[in-house]
């Protein structure tokens, strides 16, 4: 009779062990698949801002013909393109690439077309195309005839759509509308984002690079390291 109960103490002391680490190992593996606060969060990516300079001659009798040279077509690594087919296509391809680049890190990521409604919740990762002209103002990069420099910076920033932080820059004129190709704008240094150069015939590789260092610079804003306790 002893024996028996000896058993039966030993057969419980055994099965709530067994409990007790299942319990353990359910709730490790329920901490390493919880992904980290910020990939919670959508994040939607915003076209970057390019303008395109668009050319059209006038045409009639009493078109006046422009003095001196007429400006060249921007080239395209040795093909005349559309300025405004080159810069959709430089927009187009960093968008995609965001997105794809922040799927890979774990994020839920989706384009913003222009149109579509700004949401109210998720991360917002925004740029613009910059150039500076012969003034040494910084503007708002133009593909197109002749239009400055072949060279040109992008800046990029992500923010919180439930606590919008500084706009990336402003309008240098305050009349201005910024419709313009190519408007002057003033950086916001307070606006914690990155820098990349990029040249305007920049190709499809180059692209694709300058988008993963983007999400590599950005990501940590998004997945802050935990505080270390004292």
């Amino acid at each position: 009779m002893r024996s028996f109960s000896v058993l039966r103490c030993a057969s419980f002391t055994i099965l709530s062990f067994l409990i007790s680490g299942l319990a353990t190992f359910a709730a490790a593996g329920s901490e390493k698949s919880s992904p980290p606060p910020g990939q919670g969060k959508t994040v939607f990516v915003q076209d970057f801002e390019l303008d395109a300079e668009n050319f059209q001659p006038e045409s009639g009798l009493g078109s006046k013909i422009p003095e001196g040279p007429l400006p060249r077509p921007h080239v395209i690594r040795g093909k005349k393109e559309d300025p405004a087919t080159q810069a959709k296509k430089i927009v187009d391809t960093m968008s995609n690439d965001l997105v794809k680049d922040l799927e890979k890190q774990g994020f839920t990521a989706r384009r913003l077309l222009p149109g579509d409604a700004m949401p109210k919740d998720g991360w917002l990762l925004h740029g613009v195309f910059t150039e500076v002209d012969e003034g040494n103002r910084v503007r708002r990069a133009v593909i197109g005839f002749g239009s400055g420099s072949v060279k040109m910076s992008l800046y990029a920033d992500v923010t919180d759509l439930t606590q919008p932080g500084p706009a990336l820059y402003e309008f240098s004129n305050k009349d201005s509308s910024g419709k313009m190709p190519g408007a002057a704008i003033t950086m916001n240094p307070v606006a914690a984002g990155v820098k990349f150069a990029m040249e305007k015939d920049a190709s499809e590789k180059t692209i694709k690079k300058t988008a993963s260092q983007i999400v590599t610079e950005l990501v940590h804003k998004m997945n802050p390291p935990a505080p270390t306790s004292k």
